[in-house]
């Protein structure tokens, strides 16, 4: 990234510049939530200032490595809507406890007093709220008083206070798809090939991405299905049993497991790596669908086969759902509403208005509110012995889905290319983030 000089914070705008920042695992529509924080911001001129975005989330604001947005042409907005991954660069990076590095804490005040930063707008999970909280609780103590508010985002679907969280829908409707093709491939094919088909999905703690392939029952209503969401524990005998039912019925089996599934011990049955911090350990997720595989190949003697979508499911923005779309930019705008509000440590959140028609409204939360809580997958939608969807599930689902929104296609090919940024010439002596 080249460091190009760019505008100074003008004195005419010092009283309330903006800062925006992307945090943690992306969505297909994260980047429709920075354009409408952005496109809000700049059609309210005479409530805010400067709007700027950090580049890598916190770690950005600590470094100073900060984009000037205040003149984005309407070409690179616009393209930013169907732009996959984070444009502005999402971190895994959260702040150490203030006892532990206090310097930290007075670096991000410092950058916030430099640029004028009287409102920051956090896009992200329930981490990421955290984080938000602390930013904010920070810099009104130290007499630089900042509005933070919270911009929904995860395709875990674990926001807590929220009907579904914005980048779900997308990531669904994604897995839904592609599971149907697969399970159609492997339908054709097992009288003489695979006869087990397991897709791997993320989530974490939650098994709503392993839920959604379930959603190829409106379109093969007696296909053969497993689902194995991380809510409930891993019965090896229970499992084992339920293949060999429905293949004995059906002649194969299908299976969509949480990347997440523990066993009735509480360990995870596959984990891809454990990364060390100087304060924490990060446990790594991957590897459960091999697994899974593997068992049925060994215990039946078949052929199995195994997917693991990983980022695929949270960038497909060739097939992002028209709601997602419009709930991820409906979080945005309204973060900034928010703001303008005079609301502060808050996140807004999606709220059922209607089941029929399906629609939706915001609402704010106390972000500590939602950062200690995590949204799981309820009982009544799965069945009684937790390896099957239930119709209230679907009936959950299928409005999150629904419509499409195509980005533009060049050479048969979507038309996405990166969007280069130019950092703002820095102010401040050199700070190094260490992970």
């Amino acid at each position: 990234m080249n460091h190009l000089s760019s505008s100074s914070v003008s004195s005419a705008s010092r009283v309330n510049n903006v800062l925006y920042a992307q945090a943690g695992g992306v969505t297909a529509v994260i980047n429709t939530s920075a354009v409408a924080v952005i496109e809000t911001v700049m059609a309210n001129s005479s409530h805010f200032g400067q709007v700027f975005a950090a580049f890598n989330g916190i770690k950005g604001i600590l470094e100073e490595e900060l984009i000037d947005l205040s003149n984005l042409s309407s070409d690179t907005l616009e393209a930013l809507k169907y732009q996959p991954g984070a444009a502005f660069g999402a971190c895994r990076f959260d702040l150490d406890p203030l006892s532990h590095n206090p310097a930290q804490y007075d670096r991000v005040l410092e950058v916030f007093k430099t640029y004028q930063i009287g409102t920051f707008f956090y896009n992200g999970g329930n981490g990421s709220m955290i984080t938000a909280q602390k930013v904010a609780d920070y810099c009104c103590q130290h007499d630089h008083p900042v509005t933070c508010i919270g911009v929904a985002k995860t395709i875990d679907n674990d926001l807590a206070l929220s009907h579904c969280s914005p980048g779900f829908g997308s990531a669904a409707k994604y897995l839904a798809s592609s599971f149907l093709e697969a399970t159609l491939d492997t339908f054709s094919m097992h009288d003489t090939s695979t006869k087990f088909f397991a897709l791997e999905t993320m989530g974490r703690n939650t098994g709503w991405l392993s839920l959604s392939a379930g959603l190829i029952k409106d379109i093969m209503p007696d296909v053969p299905l497993i689902i194995l969401p991380a809510e409930r524990p891993f019965n090896q005998t229970a499992f084992l049993t339920k293949v060999q039912q429905l293949i004995q019925q059906k002649g194969y089996c299908v299976c969509a497991v949480s990347e997440g599934l523990q066993d009735q011990k509480g360990q995870y049955l596959a984990i891809a790596n454990i990364e060390h911090t100087h304060e924490r350990d990060y446990t790594q997720l991957g590897g459960v669908g091999y697994h899974i595989a593997q068992l049925v190949a060994k215990h039946f003697s078949i052929k199995t086969h195994c997917a693991i979508p990983d980022y695929l499911q949270r960038s497909a923005s060739h097939l992002v759902s028209e709601t997602d779309w419009k709930m991820a930019y409906q979080a945005g705008k309204s973060a900034v509403e928010a703001a303008m509000q005079g609301k502060h440590g808050v996140l807004p959140v999606v709220t059922l208005t209607s089941d029929t028609p399906f629609k939706w409204a915001f609402k704010t939360v106390p972000l500590n509110d939602v950062a200690n809580l995590e949204k799981t997958v309820p009982n009544e939608f799965l069945s009684d012995d937790g390896m099957d969807i239930t119709p209230s599930a679907l009936a959950y689902l299928r409005p999150l889905i629904q419509g499409e929104k195509t980005p533009p296609f060049k050479g048969g090919l979507p038309h996405i290319p990166v969007i280069e940024w130019t950092t703002v010439t820095k102010q401040l002596p050199s700070f190094k983030a260490i992970k």
